[in-house]
């Protein structure tokens, strides 16, 4: 199912389905709620087993194997409702158990108390609609053989225990004051926190794209690049963003 992309630039609230209703925080509501908190939240609903490697391996489980949603429903029981609240409201994840479809047979997961239903197509459009607009990609692994998945394994482990010992660093920090900071952005330190985070997060890839641009032509000017070899998408700043 194809993204709205305008409606996510607008700050609009996106229907997954009857049940679950993305909501988009501003920068302010992010703060307010805990960066660090936030990021995690988002990125726990939108993991897949690939970055999780480490710890399935530790229950022997391959993460090549397991799948995606089924993955999901492990980690959302997880997160509770006061977690998930900023974006999916009163919707808790939590509660969701699994069950098999009696049509398809398919695994869905359910919510007794509320009588809700998220299948794997709502749960594939929930997270891509939330990596489009945190400028997330989504991690897959694929390995050849099972020493490159050992080699794999024992790499993340290493840089796991290396990263508890570093302090969380801000990831909006530097691209706020960045922008702020910079002639192509509009907002100042006062408005940018009523930002939808879909739009900041655009604001910041099409500021990048426009220096780019502005970069290349200035170094055409002075005989340093040749135009003609220069992809014609690199020189429209007015272009779609890749992701």
């Amino acid at each position: 199912m194809l993204i709205d992309e305008l409606q996510l630039y607008r700050g609009d609230n996106y229907k997954v389905n009857d049940y679950i209703i993305i909501r988009q925080p501003t920068l302010g509501e992010i703060c307010d709620f805990g960066e660090q908190r936030y990021f995690y939240v988002v990125s726990t609903i939108c993991a897949t087993p690939s970055e999780y490697k480490v710890q399935l391996h530790d229950m022997d489980i391959d993460y090549e194997e397991i799948g995606e949603f089924e993955f999901f429903a492990m980690l959302s029981k997880t997160l509770t409702v006061e977690d998930t609240s900023i974006i999916l409201g009163d919707i808790d994840l939590s509660n969701f158990i699994p069950m098999q479809d009696r049509e398809t047979g398919e695994m869905v997961l359910y919510d007794v108390a509320n009588n809700f239903v998220l299948d794997f197509l709502a749960y594939n459009l929930m997270t891509n609609v939330l990596r489009k607009m945190h400028g997330f990609k989504k991690i897959v692994d694929k390995t050849g053989n099972a020493a490159t998945k050992r080699i794999l394994i024992e790499t993340e482990r290493r840089n796991l225990k290396r990263q508890k010992s570093k302090e969380y660093k801000s990831i909006l920090v530097p691209l706020i004051s960045s922008m702020v900071n910079c002639d192509h952005f509009k907002y100042n330190h006062s408005n940018v926190w009523d930002l939808p985070i879909y739009a900041f997060m655009d604001s910041v890839k099409r500021v990048q794209k426009i220096k780019n641009c502005d970069q290349l032509i200035q170094g055409a000017y002075s005989g340093n690049i040749d135009l003609k070899k220069i992809p014609r998408e690199d020189l429209d700043w007015l272009g779609s963003i890749d992701d």
